[in-house]
């Protein structure tokens, strides 16, 4: 059995989600046992069809999507409480557990598994490396950042692997990889994206953590130059975007497919600091829309650069997936 464990599962709309999601399934394909272990904490609904995994929704008291620190450290640890419950009960001898850095307490949770005295591979998918992102938050965090950086990379290197999303993430652990993400879409022959139109889309969550001041920066020049900005997403930043923007909820399946495709252009705005990159890239990449980079660091911008050289990005996620085979195979724990 794999255990797949994050905040978000379906149906919530979290991109982080739906990318384990998917890559659980392709291992599930593979043969291997899977189940996916989430909390009761809500992102956005999408439409899209339930994954084949099982779901199991631990009853972890958490609230809407945090607005705050405090909230997000507040629903942290109270996802940490009930999944030490969920590991001691259901992780068995010979067992993977596979963890997101959502929520980033997480990293911890190796201590727990360890604790267990039982042959158990462990995989952790670095989607947000924390000491990098909370450098950028306040002159508090930018102090505490080296010191938490020790701690989170002990912590890292105690478990077998270690998947970084994009090669701009910080660790540098022997057990760590690159294993990039992949397009959460599935791209229809034959279309093509509006070239034509003057329009340019920001798609998706805008919370404490976004560098809105870029976004809002470039969503100016664009405006000045008779461009059309749509928006389509929610979260605090949407209140800080200038009153021309045109604000939409959040859209998935075909009616997501047809903004993406309606719009030539599509900003992309980074979360603080250097530790983590925003899946929508891969989207926009995907399509043949141009991507523009909002609040990027050096390194953001040359795995971009990276991004663009790859022929189908789609075939990331198989190319996970058999990172993970192999390793349980190492393991001699074989579907």
């Amino acid at each position: 059995m794999i255990h797949f464990v994050s905040n978000h599962f379906w149906p919530d709309g979290s991109p982080s989600g739906v990318l384990v999601e998917e890559l659980a399934d392709t291992l599930r394909e593979m043969g291997y046992e899977t189940v996916l272990v989430a909390g009761t904490g809500s992102f956005y609904e999408t439409q899209r069809p339930a994954p084949n995994s099982p779901i199991v929704h631990l009853a972890t008291g958490e609230g809407a999507r945090g607005k705050s620190q405090v909230d997000i450290l507040r629903d942290s640890m109270r996802f940490w409480k009930a999944l030490r419950s969920y590991v001691r009960t259901h992780v068995s001898d010979g067992d993977a557990v596979f963890m997101t850095s959502a929520p980033f307490v997480n990293v911890f949770m190796i201590r727990s598994l360890k604790r267990l005295k039982k042959r158990v591979t462990t995989i952790f998918h670095l989607q947000d490396y924390l000491p990098s992102n909370v450098s950028s938050l306040g002159l508090l965090q930018r102090l505490g950042a080296p010191v938490l950086k020790k701690v989170i990379d002990h912590f890292l290197r105690q478990w077998d692997l270690v998947m970084m999303c994009s090669g701009n993430i910080e660790y540098s652990g022997t057990n760590g990889v690159v294993a990039r993400l992949w397009p959460t879409i599935v791209k229809p022959e034959k279309r093509e994206v509006d070239k034509t139109a003057k329009s340019a889309l920001y798609a998706g969550n805008l919370g404490i953590v976004h560098n809105t001041a870029a976004l809002v920066k470039e969503i100016e020049k664009l405006h000045s130059d008779g461009w059309t900005i749509d928006t389509y997403g929610g979260g605090p930043g949407y209140a800080d975007l200038p009153e021309y923007v045109r604000q939409h909820q959040f859209v998935s399946g075909d009616e997501y497919l047809d903004v993406l495709y309606s719009h030539p252009l599509h900003l992309v705005c980074s979360i603080f600091g250097n530790g983590s990159y925003p899946s929508k890239v891969m989207n926009s990449l995907y399509i043949g829309a141009d991507v523009r980079p909002c609040g990027f660091v050096e390194p953001m911008l040359k795995e971009l650069d990276v991004l663009r050289t790859i022929p189908d990005l789609a075939q990331n996620r198989p190319a996970s997936a058999r990172l993970i085979d192999e390793l349980l195979k190492n393991h001699g724990k074989r579907p």
